[in-house]
Order: C-alpha cells, then sequence, then structure tokens
C-alpha cells in the first residue's frame, strides 16, 4: 500500500457510502452502549496501519511514520538507535517460530533475539517490492516466511539464530494481493482478480471451481474452527478447511468498497470486519453490526486485531487506537436510549420482563426482548429521585421516592396508585403479606396484597422515642430482617425488634447487607467498610475494609448476590469479593463511569448484575466470566548488572558497586488498575518477598553466585492472580574472589597481622569519622524527608477537606460543620441558619457550551459566596450544582437577606470572556431559627429549595423553624 493516509476525496466518499448504508445498518445495530478507551498518548502518529501481539505480549503497532511497542502503561517507539527506519509500517505478522516481521516501504525487518531489528536483503529491487492492503505473510513451517508485493514473492528461510535469507518464490498472476497458509498446507492467493491455489506444486485457479466473483482478494484468515476467511474490498467468503465449499459472507445491503477490508477473530470464535466507521460481528448465521450509537467512534477503521486476551483494537484514521472494554460483557443504558436521565437510583426486573429503572427526575422501563427504554407516567403526578423499586407478591411494581411518596403499579395495564410518604430510602418485600419501606422519619410496613392497603408506621419498644430516619434493610438466610438507622442497627427476628449494641466498634452505617455466612457488611459516609459478627445482639467483632483492597473510602452501595459474592458500590467504581478475593472493575473494564449511586446495585434473574451511576446504567451480563481467569505473568524486558546487560540464563561479572536493575512489564491490557508485582531473589544472596506496584527493582551488593529472580502478578490485597515468572544468571567472581587463593591470603594476613596492627587502628579511626559523617548527614536527610512528609500530610488533608473544582469544603466536611453548629446552637440558645443555594438550567450550560464553562460556572459561583459570606460562616459544595452556607448566630431576617444578596450578586455577574459571556441564577431554599437535628434543618432548607425551584427560580423561599412551628416566606428575583 503505497499511501493510506486519510484525504478529502475518502471522507466524503465515506459520507455518502453511510447514507446509502444506514437503511440496512439500523436494523441489525443494537441500542445498548458499550465502553471504548482511546490510546493516543505516546503515539507520534494517529494513522494506524498494522496491529500485531507478540509471544511475550507485547502489542505492537505500525503507523505511517514509524513502529511503536505498548506493555500496558506506555508506548515506546522504535526508530533508528533500534534498527528500524522511520518509515510507513505496511503490515507485522508473528511467524511460527515466533519471529515478529515488519513489512515497511523500506524493505522486511524482523526483531532479533536481542530485541533489536534487522533487515533481510530481497532478491527483488526495493522500489519493486510493495506491500498491498491486506495479508502479506505467511507462515508454515518454523523456519520458513513467506511474504509478497504487488508483483513478487519472496520465500524467507531461517539458517540460523538471526540469520534469514530471501529466495524468489515463483507466483502466478501479475498482481498479488494476499497470502495464507491453508489447514492442509496449500498456500492460498490473491492473483489479479483470481483466487490462487499452490497444493503440491501446482497452481489452481479457484474462482471458476467455486463460482466466486472477480475480486481481489486482499485479507485472508483460517478460523479456530478451520475454516478460511478472505476478504475483498466488496465480498466476504468463507471456505472450507480443504477449500471444496465456498460461502458468501457479504455484509447486508447494497454492496459497497470498503477501503480497509480487514479479518479477525475474537475469544468466542467470532469473524469481525469492518464497514467504515463500523464494525460487524459475523455470529453464526447473520452479521450484528456495532457502531456509533453503541459508542464507538465516528471516524473510519483502518485496524482491527485481538488480543489474547480477548480485547479487540481498532485503528482509527487520524484517531490512533481504540480498544472495546469489556467486549460483550459490559453494556449501558443512558438518556440516548430513552432514561429520562442518566442518574440512576435503582433497578428491578418484574416477572412481564420488563426491566424497570429508577432515575433522578422520573421512572423508566425497557419491554422485553427490547433495547429502548420508555417513560412511565401517572397522570397528575410527577415522579421524581425513583430511589427504590420492589416486586410485590402479585407482581405488581413498588416504588418509593426520596421526594416523598409510594407507588403501586398494576403490572398488568400499568396503572399506578401514589400514596404520600416520608423520604423513601429503601423497600423490601418480607412474604406475601407484608413489605417493609425505610424512611427519613421511621419505618413503615404495608400489606401489599391489598390494592387499597396504606402505609402503616411500625412502633417498637426497642425504637426511641420520635422521629428515627431509616435508611437500608437486608434480610438473612434465617430470615432475621437486619436495618440501619441514625440510632444504629436494629434486628427483628420471631421475638420482634432488637436494638444491637456495637460494643466498642463504633458503628453507625447508613447501608447493610447479609451474606450467607452470617456477616454483616456495613458502611456509611461516616464510616469505611466494616464485617461484622452478631451474637445476639451485640456486635463480638469488625474487621474493617480499606484502600485496598477497596478503591475508595465512598461506598454507597452493597449488595450479596445468589452466589454469596459481595458488591460494593464506590465513587470510584465497583469492588467484588467471593470470599477469597477482591477484584474491583471501572470504566477501564467496561462501567459506564465510575460514579455509583446510593443503593443502586441490583442481580437479575440471569445472575447478571445492572449497576446504576451518575452517567447511566451498565449492565454486567456474565459476572462469572469476569470474574475468571487470570492476568499473564509479568514479563521481565530488561536485566541489567551496572552496564551491563544481563540475558537469561547468562553470565556477568562481578562489580563491587553495581547494581542489580530488573524491569518488567504487566502485559495485561485490561483489568490492571488494582494489579500490582510481587517477586523475590533466589540464591547466594536471598531475598524476601515483597509487594510493589512499580515495575523496576534494584537489588544492590550483590555476591558473586547463581541467582534466579521470581515475580508474579497480585491484586490490591496482595493475593497472587498469576502464573509466576522467572529469570536466572550467574554473577561471575573476578580472579581474586577464588576460594583457594582466599585461604591463602587470609594465612598472609595472620602473619602480617601484627605489622598491621597500627595501620588498621588509623584506617577504623578514619572509617569511624566517615561514619559519623555519614550518619550527620544521614539524619540531616531524615528530617528533610520528615519536613515533607509533614508538608504532603497537610496537603493530602486538604485534598481530603476541599472540593477539588471549586475550592470549597466538600459535603462531608461541610455536613460535620453544620451537625457542630447545631449542637453548639442547642447548648447556647443562639440561631442558626443555613442556606441551601442551585444553580438554575445547570444542565443547559453543559449541554450548550460544554463542561469546561460548566466547570467555569462552579468555580465563579463559589469565589462569589466566599466574598460576600463572614469570616465565620461556612461555605461548602453540597453537591453538583448545590452549595450549602451555614451562618452561626444569624436569624430568619438575616439569612433572608444574606440569601437574597447572594441571589442579586449572581444574577448581575458576567461569567466567560470574549464572545462566551453569560450570566447565571440560582434558586435558595433558607432554614432558620432553633434546629434540634442537623439532618431536619438540611430537609427544611431543601424543602424551601424546592418550593423556589417550583415558583419559577431565582428567587429565595426562607423557612422559620421554631418550637412545633415553620413558617416561610418567599423572596423572587
Amino acid at each position: 500500500m503505497q499511501n493510506r493516509r486519510p484525504n478529502s476525496v475518502r471522507f466524503f466518499a465515506a459520507a455518502a457510502l453511510a447514507v446509502a448504508m444506514l437503511g440496512s445498518v439500523c436494523a441489525r445495530v443494537s441500542a445498548q452502549r458499550y465502553s471504548f478507551r482511546q490510546y493516543t498518548q505516546g503515539l507520534g502518529n494517529l494513522n494506524i496501519t498494522a496491529i500485531q501481539q507478540d509471544r511475550t505480549g507485547y502489542l505492537w503497532v505500525g503507523t505511517q511514520n514509524g513502529l511503536y511497542r505498548y506493555d500496558g502503561s506506555q508506548f515506546q517507539r522504535f526508530g533508528a538507535s533500534q534498527g528500524m527506519p522511520d518509515r510507513i509500517i505496511d503490515n507485522l505478522y508473528v511467524s511460527q517460530d515466533g519471529t515478529l516481521w515488519v513489512g515497511t516501504t523500506a524493505g522486511v525487518y524482523f526483531e532479533r533475539k536481542d530485541g533489536q531489528f534487522a533487515q533481510v536483503k530481497l532478491p527483488v529491487p526495493l522500489n519493486e517490492f510493495t506491500h498491498p492492503t491486506g495479508t502479506t505473510f505467511a507462515s508454515g513451517k518454523n523456519d520458513e516466511v513467506v511474504t509478497v508485493s504487488t508483483s513478487h514473492g519472496v520465500v524467507l528461510r531461517k539458517r540460523g539464530p538471526d540469520d534469514w535469507t530471501a529466495e524468489p518464490l515463483n507466483l502466478q498472476g501479475a498482481f498479488i494481493w494476499s497470502v495464507l497458509y491453508g489447514p492442509d498446507g496449500s498456500l492460498w492467493y490473491g492473483c489479479d482478480k483470481e483466487l490462487c491455489r499452490l497444493k503440491d506444486g501446482h497452481t489452481t485457479l479457484m474462482r471458476t471451481v467455486l463460482g466466486l466473483p472477480e475480486e481481489q482478494w486482499l485479507t485472508m484468515m483460517v478460523a479456530r474452527d478451520g475454516n478460511i476467511w478472505m476478504r475483498s474490498n466488496q465480498h466476504i467468503l468463507e471456505l472450507s478447511p480443504d477449500g471444496s465449499r465456498a460461502d458468501m459472507r457479504d455484509l447486508p445491503g447494497k454492496p459497497v468498497a470498503e477501503s480497509y477490508p480487514l479479518l479477525a477473530e475474537d475469544s468466542q470464535g467470532r469473524i469481525l470486519t469492518s464497514q467504515l466507521s463500523s464494525i460487524a460481528l459475523w455470529e453464526k448465521d447473520h452479521w450484528r453490526f456495532v457502531t456509533e450509537r453503541n459508542g464507538i467512534s465516528s471516524f473510519e477503521v483502518q485496524g482491527l486485531f485481538v488480543d489474547r486476551e480477548g480485547s479487540i483494537w481498532m485503528g482509527v484514521v487520524g484517531h490512533g487506537l481504540e480498544r472495546w472494554v469489556g467486549e460483550d460483557s459490559w453494556e449501558a443504558y443512558t438518556e440516548a436510549d430513552g432514561l429520562q436521565d442518566n442518574l440512576i437510583w435503582s433497578s428491578i426486573r418484574d416477572n412481564q420482563g420488563r426491566l424497570w429503572i429508577g432515575t433522578e427526575t422520573g421512572l423508566s422501563f425497557i419491554p422485553a426482548g427490547s433495547n429502548t427504554a420508555k417513560a412511565w407516567h401517572l397522570p397528575g403526578t410527577q415522579i421524581s429521585r425513583a430511589g427504590s423499586l420492589e416486586l410485590g407478591p402479585d407482581g405488581a411494581i413498588w416504588l418509593g421516592s426520596m421526594a416523598g411518596s409510594l407507588t403501586r403499579i398494576d403490572a398488568k395495564n400499568l396503572s399506578g396508585r401514589m400514596m404520600k410518604m416520608p423520604a423513601v430510602y429503601g423497600l423490601l418485600a418480607d412474604g406475601p403479606n407484608r413489605m417493609w419501606i425505610a424512611t427519613v422519619t421511621g419505618l413503615y410496613a404495608i400489606d401489599p396484597s391489598d390494592a387499597n392497603a396504606r402505609p402503616e408506621p411500625v412502633v417498637s419498644s426497642a425504637f426511641p422515642k420520635g422521629s428515627m430516619r431509616f435508611t437500608s434493610m437486608s434480610k438473612d438466610l434465617k430470615g432475621q430482617l437486619w436495618a440501619t438507622s441514625d440510632h444504629g442497627i436494629f434486628k427483628l427476628d420471631t421475638t420482634g425488634w432488637h436494638a444491637i449494641d456495637a460494643g466498642g466498634f463504633g458503628t453507625r452505617p447508613d447501608i447493610i447487607a447479609a451474606d450467607w455466612k452470617g456477616n454483616l457488611w456495613v458502611a456509611g459516609p461516616s464510616q469505611d467498610l466494616m464485617k461484622l459478627r452478631v451474637d445476639g445482639t451485640k456486635v463480638v467483632s469488625a474487621e474493617h475494609i480499606g484502600h485496598p483492597p477497596l478503591m475508595s473510602e465512598g461506598i454507597v452501595a452493597l449488595r450479596v448476590d445468589r452466589r454469596g459474592r459481595l458488591w460494593v458500590g464506590e465513587d470510584a467504581g465497583v469492588t467484588v469479593y467471593d470470599g477469597q478475593m477482591w477484584r474491583s472493575f471501572t470504566q477501564d473494564d467496561g462501567l459506564i463511569w465510575n460514579d455509583t449511586d446510593s443503593f443502586a446495585i441490583y442481580e437479575d434473574r440471569d445472575g447478571s448484575m445492572w449497576i446504576g451511576t451518575s452517567a447511566g446504567l451498565s449492565h454486567l451480563i456474565k459476572p462469572e466470566n469476569a470474574l475468571a481467569g487470570s492476568p499473564p505473568p509479568p514479563a521481565i524486558s530488561q536485566v541489567s548488572f551496572g552496564l551491563t546487560e544481563v540475558t537469561d540464563g547468562g553470565s556477568v561479572k562481578w562489580s563491587s558497586n553495581a547494581p542489580l536493575t530488573v524491569s518488567m512489564a504487566l502485559l495485561s491490557f485490561k483489568d490492571t488498575q488494582d494489579i500490582g508485582i510481587r517477586y523475590r531473589l533466589v540464591g547466594e544472596q536471598d531475598s524476601a518477598w515483597e509487594n510493589t506496584r512499580e515495575l523496576t527493582v534494584h537489588f544492590r551488593h550483590l555476591l558473586p553466585g547463581n541467582y534466579r529472580f521470581e515475580v508474579e502478578a497480585v491484586n490490591a490485597a496482595g493475593s497472587s492472580v498469576s502464573p509466576r515468572a522467572s529469570f536466572s544468571f550467574r554473577i561471575a567472581p573476578l580472579w581474586w574472589q577464588n576460594v583457594y587463593l582466599q585461604r591463602g591470603l587470609g594465612v598472609l594476613c595472620l602473619v602480617l597481622a601484627v605489622w598491621a596492627w597500627r595501620r588498621r587502628v588509623g584506617q577504623l579511626m578514619r572509617q569511624k569519622r566517615q561514619l559519623e559523617e555519614a550518619v550527620r548527614d544521614r539524619t540531616k536527610d531524615l528530617e528533610k524527608e520528615k519536613t515533607e512528609l509533614v508538608r504532603t500530610r497537610e496537603q493530602m488533608r486538604h485534598f481530603a477537606e476541599h472540593d477539588g473544582l471549586t475550592g470549597l469544603w466538600n459535603h462531608r466536611i461541610i455536613v460535620e460543620r453544620l451537625r457542630g453548629e447545631v449542637d453548639r446552637s442547642m447548648r447556647d440558645g443562639s440561631p442558626l441558619a443555613v442556606i441551601l443555594a442551585d444553580l438554575d438550567y445547570f444542565k443547559q450550560i453543559n449541554d450548550a457550551m460544554g463542561h469546561v464553562y460548566g466547570d467555569m460556572t462552579l468555580r465563579e459561583t463559589a469565589a462569589l459566596f466566599q466574598k460576600v459570606v463572614r469570616s465565620y460562616d461556612w461555605v461548602g459544595r453540597y453537591g453538583g450544582e448545590e452549595f450549602l452556607l451555614i451562618l452561626p448566630g444569624s436569624s430568619i431576617d438575616a439569612a433572608r437577606d444574606r440569601a437574597e444578596q447572594l441571589r442579586k450578586i449572581l444574577e448581575n455577574a458576567v461569567i466567560g470572556e470574549g464572545d462566551r459571556k453569560f450570566s447565571v441564577t440560582a434558586s435558595f431554599g433558607v432554614a432558620a431559627g432553633f434546629p434540634t437535628n442537623y439532618e431536619e434543618m438540611i430537609q427544611i432548607a431543601d424543602a424551601a429549595l424546592y418550593r423556589a425551584k417550583n415558583s419559577g427560580r431565582n428567587r429565595v423561599v426562607a423557612t422559620e423553624i421554631k418550637p412545633n412551628v415553620i413558617s416561610i416566606s418567599q423572596a423572587a428575583g
């Protein structure tokens, strides 16, 4: 191929072709969204011409301006210093003996054992040897490789290590497009517009024999079932292993000329090919397309490869590499698929196969067999904050809203009945005649079998007097119900409700899950994950689980599935514990977004898992497959002793100051976010196993002798997850390190001991002074390190307490400050006010101007608020575009005036610069007076904010808190 660079002609042709194909393709495209990761950093050229993986596991990428190697963390360029010219890479190929071959516009190269590249002298002039687009290398023997150009065939023969020669190969045809060895050893090749087969020294023209169209067959491959697949610009062909039967497998719709006729086979045995910016998968009897609607980029695919772990890699015209993350294991649904909101709170499947999805702004469902969501509405009502879903014994769908309602949906006609409730946090069906409802003011129960029943509060002597927030519920294998609340954990058994004594373990969780082994897993915003053992009504043991193996302390959801695995939803992804090992999933694995939502993990009837995030709903289709398997062992890429490189099984001369340096690579291109290594050195000087995430390790002051370096991959918990790799070598002693010579020198030293005593004493004194100087220097270094450590710790504390975007106090800290101010107000009898502000139409700013201006709006708003408040007021980012202001000692009038002042200042502020200036408004909810607890105060302010939003936005609504009296006032902008 002379030029793979995209141009305007190709672009417009591709656009016209896409329009022509639209009708035929859309019917075969699934609506789910998949995750694709782009790789551009480190690539000097983003036009990918070839992708290949060597036997070690490195991924090689050919571009229009050089060759690159990817080790899972970075791309390394191979240029002139490694023997490779900076030219267009036409093809990459790994032969049967494991040699990596590179076809370039400057000739044919191979990788030597030392990692350098060497050129093979061809029997034809270089200007007559040009690799076409397609399959131009083939290998039928360990010591033989065939390569072709547009007009020549060449046999490459191995004469010895790193020694290859080239001989001409006479092939029929004026133009040779491709070459492939079939399962029976015959050589297939595209010749002119024919398909040629060379077997037993005789060439057969197969086009007429098989009834094929006149085509230039450019790409060929042998599938794992032995069938041979071929592709031209317009047609796709499948041949039986012996070549006696041919079936056309053309893509549906009108035949079109494909610029990059690619073929590959995935880990499930499906054939992959490309069509413009889409890829197609052959699923037994039809093609399934993955297009831009599914999340793939909109640029034309010019490279296609499946690595040994099953990851699908694509070269995208002008945009580098793209990898299909979690191929067919993960899918996702967003607003683009019909959901009412991307902020997902809950999901459940009903008896008719519909998947119900609760979002921030409404309720949706996906009908059985469909991939498109529909909105569910109840006439005359507004569904929002659909945080809990449960099935009743009659199949009815129950919805609990955190906005304050309980709704029963008839599964047959989808009619609904809504009942006003305090904010609902959880629903749990408990037999045919009882459903538990956890709310902000207490625990309720309802008979779900009675269509006219209403929730009744649960009264028990175990509960303290007054309202109490219940947040989560779980049933264990004994049928006992466990519930978390503001006052700790409660248990319901056959004798009634009981308060659980936490003892000295100090548990105050918001979420709870009971596993098969009788453990209680609990977590919350004020504590990390804990595994509890309860005997009767008392916690007898508690194990804290931190980071690692978890990815974050922000735990928002817990779920034990039917196989007994614990699923932990975090603000950095999802972590699974199977009783032995911890395994994490993030966007690198296929999760649509790392920020999971509260109580948003659901196990479907088929064992698949649905995970709600703030950017959509993820579906892990086969968890057992995602959790199975292990990464390959780390690759030992380079070992050096001082400046001398060491080979496996080799020897190097000892040197006193030469360190042993071992460089490694984790050649797994997926699931690497929680993988490290464990290593040791065995031999003359053994070392213990050490765990690290560094891929370069050092050993100093090694003695002569035989050594073996061992390394294996480990997960975040330190458990081995891969086979062990090893590297053996010998450090040879110098002549004076000979044992017999050392004994003779020892005798001589004894004879000369008296003479040397005085000199030795002087040496010891000098060494003592040197040691003292070294100790002083080291003491200074330690003091410097201590100072740096203190500074780093202060920085970490700042980052843990402040919002990274606005610099305000983060959610956790501002809530803690409010709790303290409420306690002070109650002690001192002084008034306290809070202002909850929410930017109006903030999503429209993000949608219209982009997230850069959305972030700018949040920063400017935060700066304005900080300028206006008093020095002892508190300002924090409560979440998203919400801000929480705490005004100690402020009355309702002062707080209302302060909120009105903030509203006017924000309304008059100008954000942006140049021709991208705009203004923004906010709605303010004020609660002031004499609160009894901080949650009540936030709820009152949130309710006032809600009224401000519903009253037209850009206004202030204030609520005064008095004993048994709440008064409301409103100020409009």
